[in-house]
């Protein structure tokens, strides 16, 4: 009888202590992601208190993101609490919250209208160019050599129609949970900027050969680069397009998926997209022809003929892309490591289409 009451005494303590293991388990501290997203949903109920709180508890735990910093130092200003909103803008800017942009940008936002009076908003405005000077003063003249990697030769005649295509494409923001494979990679970027026809006429500026995409006075001002984060056989990176030789030259420094999504103000598409396709722009190669209006026309219009081809080619895949214009330029530059003469211009994030589109 003593035994069979202390198996029963033990059984009872075991059963209490699986019944509090769930609550256990609500009660440990989320990831930074989910934190953020939470304090984000937060902010936009309007539930300021929560979401700082929520801030607070996610930047304990990881480094904070400019755009988490900037939502961050909305819910402080929206709760009368000035030091910790500007102490939130000053955190961001030797993190790259810094140059005209983000400080127009900083002017617009009608959250932090109460700080603007404030004398410390001088000093973050001198702070922020200032270090926009020298993050600029620290782009290269020309691109570094690196590994190049062999991609699959595209493939020139697929079952989807040209009018299929056309008549189903859509701008995709979610994607299935899923990789792509490098194959499909390189048929995206040489329906991008692939050459079609190997130069033989002596133009350097053609720098190759003629392409997918048309180029007014085939200046080929455009410059490709793939964000890798899920593609099979390709380690998470940045890798620029050799478009010459269909090749990738890898890039130093990692894994760059989160910064990113960071300098689009952590804009959904990134959450489920597998990788992005990154266009830059050097201008001089097409005003050294035409002058201004090089700029202000023709390489925009370039950039719109490549950026169909990628919409076409996606869906023919069965991936699912769309053209995101709003990011911060010298963010973005910073993170892919661009060259000193190019101009961020788009980002098209990529993943499989779900089953339901």
């Amino acid at each position: 009888m003593r035994i069979a009451a202390m198996l029963a005494a033990v059984l009872f303590v075991l059963a209490v202590l699986a019944s509090l293991i769930p609550l256990v388990a609500v009660a440990q501290p989320g990831d930074y992601s989910s934190l953020t997203a939470e304090a984000r949903a937060r902010y936009f109920n309007e539930e300021y208190t929560q979401a700082l709180e929520l801030y607070r508890k996610a930047f304990a735990i990881g480094k904070p993101g400019l755009a988490d910093l900037r939502y961050a130092a909305f819910c402080a200003a929206q709760e009368g609490q000035t030091d910790q909103a500007f102490a939130y803008l000053e955190e961001g800017v030797p993190a790259g919250m810094a140059g005209s942009e983000w400080l127009e940008q900083l002017e617009r936002d009608r959250e932090l209208a109460r700080l603007r009076p404030d004398p410390r908003w001088k000093n973050l405005q001198a702070a922020m160019l200032k270090r926009g000077v020298e993050i600029e003063s620290s782009f290269p003249e020309a691109r570094a050599e690196g590994t190049l990697i062999d991609l699959p030769a595209p493939v020139l005649k697929g079952s989807v129609s040209v009018e299929e295509a056309l008549h189903n494409r859509r701008s995709i923001r979610v994607y299935a949970d899923t990789t792509l494979a490098l194959a499909e990679v390189s048929q995206i970027l040489w329906a991008a900027y692939g050459i079609t026809e190997p130069a033989g006429d002596g133009h350097d500026h053609h720098r190759g050969g003629l392409r997918t995409a048309p180029s007014a006075g085939a200046c080929y001002p455009l410059e490709i680069y793939l964000v890798a984060r899920r593609v099979d056989g390709l380690a998470p990176g940045v890798y620029w397009y050799k478009s010459e030789t269909h090749q990738l030259m890898s890039t130093p420094g990692g894994d760059r998926w989160d910064g990113l999504a960071d300098a689009t103000l952590g804009q959904g598409h990134f959450k489920t997209a597998a990788a992005a396709i990154v266009y830059s722009a050097i201008y001089g190669r097409t005003t050294s022809v035409y002058g201004e209006r090089g700029r202000e026309r023709y390489v925009c219009m370039d950039l719109g003929h490549s950026g169909e081809n990628v919409y076409l080619e996606a869906y023919a895949l069965g991936i699912g892309t769309c053209a995101v214009g709003s990011f911060m330029d010298l963010n973005v530059k910073q993170v892919i490591g661009m060259t000193r003469p190019e101009e961020p211009l788009y980002i098209m994030p990529l993943g499989k289409m779900r089953s339901n589109e």
